[in-house]
């Protein structure tokens, strides 16, 4: 495909290229397809050398140029390249080797370690801070590669999230300063560009999630960023610290809300310590935030967390919330929602509790 726009590598991702441990065996790449391989042949050679592969630099030393591969063909190969590979090969290539960057299939899928993240995440920011307005946007984005934001799927393992440590100083000068650029929220970040910038992603995954952060932002991430989604999993990890790691498939059904099971997978996730409230209801709203957060479970008006049983998730909340989202799914895939029949909206699925006996209240054992 002909140029979108054209674009150059930034020179941060310079430094971003040099960790690639695959940088030697792609410049040998490059010195046998590429227009310019008789100039890149040599540098294939040192590059592999200087890296302690005597064997590579010795091949490298004698590649035979073969001439440029079909733009498909060099897309297909780019796409079992990391990204920091792929940087570096891009740094002084061809017109014809950006060209095949410039598709889809050259990045997808899109694998964003937690170095590549945050070299990406912090150049995104510096174009474009907010990454909620279509004219920076567009222009942020024609300075990469087209088909880099066209991924179906995007895999990325957050960075640590980055402190700002505030200067105090006994002067009277009171001049502003500059604030630094830091990624002090990882997961807000990919959420705005996921909304506004890899909009045709099918299949996403996101690990290393602090789990306090995402304890009360879930229920607002699946009805905003996660919205068009179908399949969505949320699985806290005992890692240390503890994380979650994030599922989603946006053409996938969701788990199967049958409100029966759900009440016995519920009572199932109790901790041992917490004695279940006979009078919990679940309505299918809150049956699929149940099937899609898989560490909460409900307990009397509200859900709780089971490695924190003391932070709270409002039940009226997620109902409010959730309509739309179930609303859609419903339309979508009627075959993964198993209400009783005739029962009003939302569904209730209300305990059995022989008449005349009084239910118990919550305490603790």
């Amino acid at each position: 495909p002909p140029l979108a726009q054209p674009w150059s590598v930034h020179p941060s991702w310079a430094a971003l290229a040099q960790d690639s441990p695959l940088t030697p065996f792609f410049s040998g790449f490059r010195a046998v397809v590429g227009a310019d391989a008789a100039a890149h042949a040599a540098g294939a050679a040192t590059s592999a050398a200087s890296s302690g592969l005597p064997e590579v630099a010795a091949v490298a030393g004698e590649l035979q140029p073969i001439g440029e591969l079909p733009g498909a063909l060099m897309a297909e190969i780019l796409s079992y390249v990391d990204l920091r590979t792929k940087v570096a090969a891009a740094l002084g290539a061809s017109r014809a080797f950006q060209q095949a960057l410039q598709c889809r299939a050259a990045w997808d899928p899109l694998h964003l370690d937690q170095v590549s993240v945050r070299s990406f995440l912090r150049l995104l920011k510096s174009r474009d801070p907010l990454g909620c307005f279509p004219s920076d946007v567009g222009r942020t984005k024609r300075r990469f590669p087209k088909g880099l934001f066209e991924v179906h799927h995007l895999q990325t393992a957050l960075m640590d999230p980055e402190r700002v440590e505030v200067e105090q100083s006994d002067t009277e000068d009171d001049t502003p300063r500059p604030r630094p650029l830091v990624i002090a929220d990882p997961l807000d970040e990919v959420c705005k560009r996921l909304r506004h910038y890899f909009t045709a992603v099918r299949e996403l995954s996101i690990s290393n999630i602090e789990d306090y952060r995402m304890d009360y932002r879930f229920v607002g991430l699946r009805v905003g960023s996660l919205a068009d989604f179908g399949f969505v999993e949320l699985v806290h990890l005992a890692t240390t610290p503890p994380t979650y790691a994030l599922r989603a498939r946006r053409d996938a059904p969701p788990r199967s809300v049958d409100l029966e099971a759900m009440r016995l997978e519920n009572r199932a996730r109790l901790p041992v310590n917490i004695q279940f409230d006979e009078t919990t209801t679940f309505s299918d709203r809150e049956a699929l935030y149940l099937a899609e957060h898989r560490n909460a479970y409900k307990n009397g008006d509200d859900f709780h967390l089971v490695h924190a049983f003391y932070r709270t998730v409002r039940s009226h909340s997620v109902r409010k919330r959730y309509k739309a989202i179930v609303t859609a799914l419903k339309k979508r895939f009627p075959g993964q929602f198993t209400g009783r029949a005739g029962s009003a909206s939302p569904t209730m699925l209300r305990p059995r509790v022989p008449r005349g006996e009084r239910t118990p209240s919550p305490l603790w054992e």
